[in-house]
């Protein structure tokens, strides 16, 4: 048989695939994308594999737990001046996206339980459901759009302080002063929807059904004092809200 070095020890390949917890199958297919070769094979053409291909196998796992693909590890295994460091922090810059998607997802999903708890009606849970999603890939394709979140965040808080004031001076929704903030707040919430009909719809929808509790501000008692504003706002001057 045919052997690629002088070591001693061989691992037939059920033992080797025993021994890291991955299969024969696993091991073939490695094999048959060039990422594992048996050191060499018996007469009866078994493969066995030796301590240099054990410690590649462990290095193929210890990267595979990390995410990498398998065409990643490829070329990081077979060609020495690459970059370790670059490879890991591309991926972990991919890890870190990843993360916060999954982060918007699980707030979208908590807020959707909240709202089934309510013992809502189906059409209308769906509706709430939808409008979140919309939201949440607007803000996704909108980015910051310049801005920090921490500028967007003192916007909006400074707009709810000014608000703020004028419901607990006890103004009326339709009081100029408070329909000037309303029409500043309407015009943010139109350059966040882009225009579209839609997102507004739906915004309108969440101020309505989930609004914000503690958010730059914000909490459901403002929100529905702005609701009455900007309604003053669609009948004195039929703005669309």
């Amino acid at each position: 048989m045919k052997e690629r070095t002088t070591s001693r020890r061989r691992w037939r390949i059920g033992d080797l695939a025993a021994a890291t917890g991955l299969t024969v199958r696993t091991l073939h297919h490695y094999e048959h994308i060039g990422l594992l070769a048996p050191a060499a094979r018996t007469e009866g053409h078994q493969r066995l594999y030796d301590e240099h291909d054990v410690r590649r196998l462990y290095r193929i796992r210890a990267l595979r737990d990390l995410g990498l693909s398998l065409a990643e590890i490829g070329r990081m295994l077979e060609d020495d001046s690459a970059a370790l460091g670059d490879v890991l922090r591309a991926h972990l810059a991919r890890v870190d996206a990843e993360l916060q998607r999954l982060g918007r997802l699980r707030a979208l999903l908590d807020r959707a339980c909240a709202q089934a708890d309510r013992a809502v009606e189906p059409d209308d849970l769906l509706a709430t459901i939808e409008a979140m999603s919309l939201v949440a890939r607007r803000i996704d394709a909108r980015g910051t759009n310049g801005r920090t979140p921490d500028d967007a965040e003192s916007r909006w808080r400074a707009l709810a302080n000014e608000l703020r004031a004028c419901m607990e001076a006890g103004a009326a929704p339709s009081t100029p002063r408070v329909r000037a903030v309303a029409r500043v707040a309407l015009a943010w919430l139109r350059d966040f929807a882009g225009g579209d009909r839609a997102t507004l719809d739906a915004l309108a929808r969440l101020r309505q059904v989930d609004p914000p509790q503690h958010l730059a501000g914000w909490d459901p008692e403002l929100m529905r004092y702005l609701n009455q504003a900007l309604a003053c706002l669609h009948e004195t001057e039929h703005e669309p809200c």
